[in-house]
């Protein structure tokens, strides 16, 4: 583990034992000292079997403790189970055994700060036997809390400005990330997770639905499949992730291989009750919380007068077509490299991005107000995240990291806000949909959540079929709940004054953004290619103040 955790540093040198270590590690921390004010030393080795925590952090400088505590944070935070003491000694740490580096009086008069980090071994059990995934867990706990403490250390004690600093902590992606990369990017690709769980014949099952006079459960129609889900989950664990040293990159790895392999789940039991189990595995539950919210937003907003010309306007899915066709102009004078394409199909429901590709439905109808805001929905949040991800060195980015669609879902409707378009009928919409997949959670019918959307909340009967189409679709869908969610955690997020233009970075989720700091940092993300219209400096002038949105209800229409 000591090895694997030294070799995930950006250089390391391994020398034979007769060659002592304090002939060379006392020279170089001398010129780094020089060089930058000051030098930090941190020996680790493996705990004697007496100690009683899983890492003890040992010190002898008072100008140390600051960083050895920062350290000790770090540990905890990344893994609560992990066990850390701080060990204060009248001498400088060192693992038994071995002579000193250092003096006391060295360290003074050379600006040298020095560590010691003894570690259990506790990833090895009684007989001897290694422990993969715990040891890997106390690896890449370490690696991660090393780099923040690095940082943290050269912030503080040394010349180099930390503004200017990048850790240079593989900024070279390897051949083995990328080729994992590559190949994780090729299992994603074939297969579109929500074209496949999405019915065919959604136009023809309303119009027999409706025929039905709404007593009879539609009947849907799915594409075949075109991939063996078994297959895939055997390619996706044939990558050999742990073999990587890079711990946030592996982590990353890992998390969307456990994603594709629910989905691969969810898709081996389409039209079946375990698709909905998957469902909430893949994209989560409705909290009470967010049940009571949409329930107050349906209680308190008034639904829009058609007043505005533009709402009697009515686009069909080739004038549609055309705006989008506008705005992708408009984003290509940023970068004339950006291109994608617009299908008008009659093998969908409503307008959908699969891969940076505009998908609309023939039947397709929408009011010119409503057809704006949906540009900037879909064309600027998913189409232009999609490329933005693109432009990245990971494809990750541009298919999606685990769990993005929360954020993307509510920066998509929040970019409706920025632009004028989000009306009070839509947020009604949008709240329907959290209310609508909690009844289908309950184990209430197609028919039952139907007529809840229509009669008690009065939706008008095509528009509760299509909340209700989107929540039963494949089994039971709990995506659409993402929405509301999504909205609500984007304001708070704003309203803590964090940078709005970072979420168009890529497919990204909120909890990702320490790991997209950290890869930014090391040179290895770079920043958004496109910038959507909605956040363009002309229209941002108009939300100066974003932080000041209270909350959700703020952004009714009265």
């Amino acid at each position: 583990m000591l090895s694997e955790l030294a070799k995930s540093e950006t250089a390391s040198i391994i020398y034979k034992t007769d060659f002592t270590r304090e002939e060379w590690i006392g020279v170089i921390a001398e010129a780094l000292a020089k060089e930058f004010g000051s030098c930090l030393v941190i020996e680790v080795w493996n705990a004697p079997e007496d100690q009683v925590q899983d890492i003890s952090i040992q010190l002898s400088q008072k100008n140390a403790l600051q960083l050895a505590e920062y350290f000790a944070k770090n540990i905890v935070l990344e893994a609560p189970d992990i066990t850390v003491a701080l060990e204060k000694l009248s001498k400088v740490p060192k693992p038994d055994g071995h002579a000193d580096l250092f003096t006391l009086k060295e360290l003074q008069e050379k600006q040298i700060m020095s560590l010691g980090v003894s570690i259990k071994q506790r990833y090895v059990d009684r007989q001897g036997h290694i422990l993969p995934i715990l040891l890997r867990h106390f690896r890449e706990t370490l690696g991660k809390s090393l780099s923040r403490l690095f940082f943290e250390f050269l912030r503080i004690h040394t010349t180099v400005k930390a503004a200017e600093f990048k850790l240079q902590t593989h900024e070279e992606l390897s051949k083995s990330v990328l080729d994992i990369d590559k190949k994780l990017a090729q299992e994603s690709q074939k297969f579109d997770f929500l074209l496949l769980v999405t019915p065919i014949n959604a136009h023809e099952a309303w119009l027999q639905f409706k025929k039905d006079k709404f007593y009879r459960a539609p009947k849907f129609i799915y594409r075949p499949m075109p991939i063996d889900p078994d297959l895939v989950k055997r390619n996706l664990y044939n990558l050999r992730i742990e073999d990587l040293y890079d711990p946030t990159i592996a982590y990353l790895f890992r998390d969307k291989r456990s994603e594709l392999d629910a989905m691969m789940s969810m898709l081996s039991d389409r039209g079946k009750e375990d698709f909905m189990h998957g469902s909430l595995q893949v994209f989560g539950n409705v909290s009470d919380k967010l049940l009571n919210i949409a329930k107050a937003l349906l209680t308190v907003i008034e639904r829009d007068e058609p007043s505005d010309p533009d709402d009697k306007v009515k686009l069909d899915a080739h004038e549609f077509a055309q705006l989008a066709h506008d705005e992708i102009k408009y984003l290509q004078a940023q970068r004339p490299d950006f291109n994608t394409t617009v299908r008008v199909r009659d093998d969908i429901s409503g307008v959908m991005v699969n891969r940076g590709v505009l998908n609309i439905s023939k039947e397709y109808q929408i009011g010119m107000k409503r057809a704006k805001a949906l540009i900037q929905h879909e064309v600027g949040t998913h189409i232009v995240t999609y490329f933005n991800g693109k432009a990245q060195p990971l494809s990750l980015f541009s298919l999606g990291v685990p769990g993005y669609e929360q954020l993307q879902e509510g920066l998509a409707v929040f970019a409706e806000y920025l632009i004028g378009g989000l009306t009070n009928d839509r947020l009604r919409i949008i709240a329907g949909r959290v209310i609508a997949v909690r009844h289908m959670l309950m184990g209430h019918s197609f028919i039952e959540t139907f007529s809840m959307l229509s009669e008690e909340y009065e939706f008008a009967n095509q528009t509760a079929f299509q909340m209700t189409m989107r929540v039963y679709r494949g089994g039971g869908l709990t995506k659409d709940a993402l929405y509301l969610q999504g909205l609500i955690e984007l304001i708070q997020y704003l309203k803590e004054g964090k940078d709005i233009r970072l979420l168009t970075i890529g497919k990204i989720r909120e909890d990702y953004l320490p790991i997209v700091q950290d890869l930014t940092q090391r040179g290895i993300l770079r920043p958004p290619a496109l910038v959507p219209r909605y956040l363009s400096i002309e229209n941002m002038e108009r939300h100066r103040d974003l932080n000041k949105i209270g909350n959700i209800f703020t952004l009714i229409n009265h």
